[in-house]
């Protein structure tokens, strides 16, 4: 298939077993899946998802590294790295050509953004093993691995008008550079107050995954409603030719997930919206 692929999320509706997921998904038309590692081991285990990708006729094209310390069945409690080298060998197991792993923390204390300028507030020096993970290990791992293990973007928090920041390379210059595969979340670049079309056009050749909600002062609403304009970064990526991969990763609250009829609606108006967009 010739250009981008939009998948379904299923951490927008963590809240139902995954099944559900793919259910809903397939009936309204994704072209495949990202699944959401959590701590249920049916997220992880690769015979049970390629048993739904080829009932529902749906790929699962990227997998995204579990939040949680707690992974039962895989042996990376509180072990970032490991979970992550799990991730990647589900991925390989299941045929996904991408995993998403966020960037990582700061440890030891806190950065502050007052009027664009920045402020280091340490407590104590501790290094975040992943961030030395990254840069020493993963350009190696990445170079022997056909799966891309691309680096997201982080939202930030506000406290009083002051920005408080505490990941590694996550302002648009220093995470456009950080790997060579990265994926792109619009609603965290929109609570740093970021243009996620900006984001894109500064890592263009680097972007092999989008994680596509708008924002309205909330994460993770319905691409359609919210304060960004991604009528405009929809129809960048179709000038550009792009040809990754497109999660519509929201809320179960933006979907009204316990309203079956109006979940189901709001799924195919999402999938519709961007697919509009990426044809004009």
């Amino acid at each position: 298939m010739t250009g981008p692929r939009i998948l379904f999320s299923t951490g927008s509706l963590y809240v139902f077993d995954v099944a559900y997921c793919f259910e809903l998904a397939a009936s309204a038309g994704y072209d495949g899946i990202e699944v959401m590692c959590d701590e249920r081991y049916s997220t992880r285990d690769p015979a049970y998802l390629k048993r739904l990708s080829k009932e529902f006729d749906l790929p699962v094209l990227v997998a995204h590294t579990p939040f949680s310390p707690r992974t039962p069945g895989w042996k990376a409690d509180h072990n970032e790295i490991r979970r992550v080298e799990y991730t990647l060998e589900l991925a390989q197991a299941i045929g996904a050509e991408t995993i998403v792993v966020h960037l990582p923390r700061k440890r030891g204390g806190l950065t502050l953004s007052v009027d664009g300028r920045q402020f280091r507030l340490p407590w104590r020096k501790i290094v975040n093993p992943v961030k030395s993970w990254i840069e020493r290990d993963l350009p190696g791992i990445q170079e022997r691995s056909k799966v891309k293990i691309a680096l997201e973007n982080m939202p930030v928090n506000r406290v009083g008008g002051v920005l408080i920041d505490n990941t590694w390379w996550n302002d648009v210059e220093s995470w456009s550079r950080s790997h060579r595969y990265l994926t792109l979340d619009t609603t965290h670049w929109a609570t740093m107050r970021v243009d996620p079309l900006d984001a894109y056009q500064a890592a263009r050749e680097r972007v092999c995954h989008i994680h596509l909600s708008n924002y309205d002062g909330r994460e993770h609403r319905l691409p359609h409603r919210g304060s960004l304009n991604l009528k405009k970064l929809l129809r960048a990526l179709h000038a550009d030719g792009y040809n990754g991969t497109i999660s519509l990763e929201l809320s179960p609250g933006a979907l009204a997930f316990k309203e079956a009829a109006t979940l189901r609606r709001n799924l195919g108006d999402s999938l519709k919206f961007c697919r509009d967009n990426l044809s004009v």
